[in-house]
């Protein structure tokens, strides 16, 4: 029988490598007073989010198509981070997360989020029909290929060159975006009224189903 690896005394976070544990490391102490308390963290997100949203933007507005393939994962990133580190971390997984050291990729925070926080209605990792019938792609695959500059993210962006109609309008991508500003804006409120964690979550959740006024993304 093959021997069970045992965890890293240091980080509850399977695969993690670190050789201390996170809280002792003086960047990662002052990480966690900036950023463990949700007031903060959503604040300093949304700050992030709302410059995020211009530039972007203007790269799509000024045509810069391999420029806004390349950041399309971004926004998405951030805002996932957030929601695992304020809904899906453990007090003891926090560090971790903040610290940045792997793993701490989207895919695997996504999953977490997409159960705990969309209830299972995020779209990102599921297959979704191309544009030939016959074809199928997943959104968090396109993320992935813009952010890592793969030579399919190349291909990408001929196609969109050649056939700027499939491109995202300007104002529809910018409202999409809007949408987590005013997300995380009134997550900031309610923990900024110390409400609890649980009831912020619950408002979340409602600001993410389909019939929400606030249009979700997910």
């Amino acid at each position: 029988m093959a021997k069970k690896k045992k965890g890293n005394p240091h980080c509850p976070v399977a695969g993690c490598q670190t050789k201390k544990p996170h809280a002792d490391d003086p960047i990662v102490k002052a990480l966690m007073m900036e950023f463990s308390p949700p007031e903060k963290m959503t604040a300093w997100v949304l700050a992030a989010m709302a410059e995020l949203r211009e530039s972007i933007c203007r790269d799509l507005e000024e045509e810069k198509v391999f420029a806004w393939h390349s950041r399309l994962r971004q926004p998405e990133e951030l805002y996932i981070r957030t929601l695992y580190a304020l809904f899906v971390a453990s007090d003891k997984e926090l560090p971790h997360i903040i610290s940045g050291d792997m793993p701490n990729g989207l895919s695997g925070l996504y999953s977490q989020v997409n159960k705990v926080v969309f209830e299972g209605r995020g779209l990102l990792q599921g297959s979704q029909p191309g544009l030939n019938p016959s074809t199928t792609f997943k959104p968090m695959d396109i993320l992935n290929d813009g952010a890592h500059l793969s030579f399919r993210s190349f291909l990408t962006c001929m196609g969109w060159v050649k056939n700027p109609q499939y491109m995202p309008e300007l104002e529809r991508y910018r409202k999409y975006l809007n949408v987590y500003c005013n997300i995380l804006n009134h997550m900031h409120g309610m923990f900024k009224a110390n409400k609890e964690k649980k009831h912020v979550l619950a408002a979340v959740q409602i600001l993410h189903r389909p019939n929400s006024a606030a249009k979700s993304p997910a």
